[in-house]
């Protein structure tokens, strides 16, 4: 499978992200993460995001969060007298925009769903989540601000769970995730958020799997299992995933992907390989000269059986369950 592994490497390289862009990323995260951490009550900042998990492509951005202790703010969250979160997160975002502009950053804030937006004139910008611990059970309350509410989430266990021993199985799955993220934003609608993508990949990649079994196996897993349900939140704090768009679609770009693999996995023709890699990954791959994409659909659609790969090797499967639609739903 050399061919395959050069081009899910190649695809990977081109979305790479930039040493510098890592570093600045880093070190602007960093710089909140200090002014964040000296705001009163507060008991620990965190890391989190793409660049915590490994799994960051060059769109990325840095994520992190500030833990405040309840026992401060005993008003806060539905541990307190359910007060909102909406003026301790101003509060934390009036006092990293003067820090940060007294030390010549020179930055910007906006207000998402959930975090403080920190834009900084060059580079990437930082999304601060303003926590606060919760009394009996795991996780952190994390601000809802269109509502003013709060929800229960554990970013920091996520971080666990993909950082996680072993190496080998962490750095396949981060790669795995990657491919994954990058090939999920090549329609003018992406179908899932990047973290459901990786949670996808903690429940199917296992250890010893190579990148392109690995990146079948986050294909295969999440037709299967989206079919059924919304994808679990891996901490088991969370409510389940949403997706970005209509479930039936997500399943049969996912069907599609997975399809590809499988053929490109089981084939020993270069060309072939090429062709059902370039049909997955338009946006970074061209087809083999000799095969034109029509040519390639017609691969896809032919046939009573796709293929399957599972921890025993490539096995037969019905029409049906490898479904035969189009990369990305028209």
């Amino acid at each position: 499978m050399s061919k395959l592994h050069d081009l899910l490497d190649q695809i990977r390289n081109d979305v790479a992200p930039a040493d510098s862009t890592l570093s600045d990323a880093r070190e602007h995260r960093d710089a909140v993460l200090a002014s964040a951490g000296s705001f009163d009550g507060a008991l620990r900042t965190y890391s989190s995001g793409s660049i915590a998990h490994g799994t960051a492509n060059d769109d990325t951005d840095a994520d992190c969060g500030v833990v405040l202790d309840r026992r401060v703010w005993t008003a806060l969250g539905p541990d307190g007298d359910d007060e909102g979160p909406g003026e301790v997160v101003e509060q934390v975002r009036s006092k990293v925009r003067a820090d940060l502009n007294d030390e010549g950053w020179d930055v910007a804030t906006r207000l998402t769903k959930r975090a403080i937006e920190v834009r900084f004139p060059d580079g990437p910008s930082v999304d601060l989540i303003v926590g606060l611990t919760r009394k009996d059970a795991p996780g952190l309350w994390i601000p809802n601000l269109n509502p003013d509410s709060w929800d229960a989430s554990h970013p920091e266990r996520h971080t666990e769970l993909l950082t996680a021993e072993p190496r080998s199985l962490r750095v396949t799955r981060a790669r795995a995730i990657r491919l994954a993220k990058a090939w999920n934003k090549q329609p003018t609608q992406p179908g899932m958020c990047s973290f459901n993508l990786e949670a996808l990949a903690l429940a199917a990649v296992e250890s010893g799997m190579g990148l392109p079994e690995a990146l079948h196996a986050i294909a295969d897993h999440g037709a299967t299992d989206l079919a059924k349900r919304l994808t679990p939140d891996p901490a088991k704090v969370s409510p389940p995933i949403k997706l970005l768009l209509d479930r039936d679609i997500v399943v049969s770009r996912l069907n599609s992907l997975a399809a590809s693999l499988a053929k490109a996995i089981e084939s020993e023709d270069d060309d072939e390989v090429q062709d059902l890699i370039a049909a997955a990954f338009p946006n970074y791959l061209e087809p083999a000269d000799r095969q034109s994409k029509a040519s390639v659909s017609a691969s896809l659609r032919g046939g009573n059986e796709g293929v399957r790969y599972t921890a025993s090797g490539i096995t037969a499967a019905a029409a049906s369950q490898v479904k035969t639609t189009r990369s990305f739903g028209g």
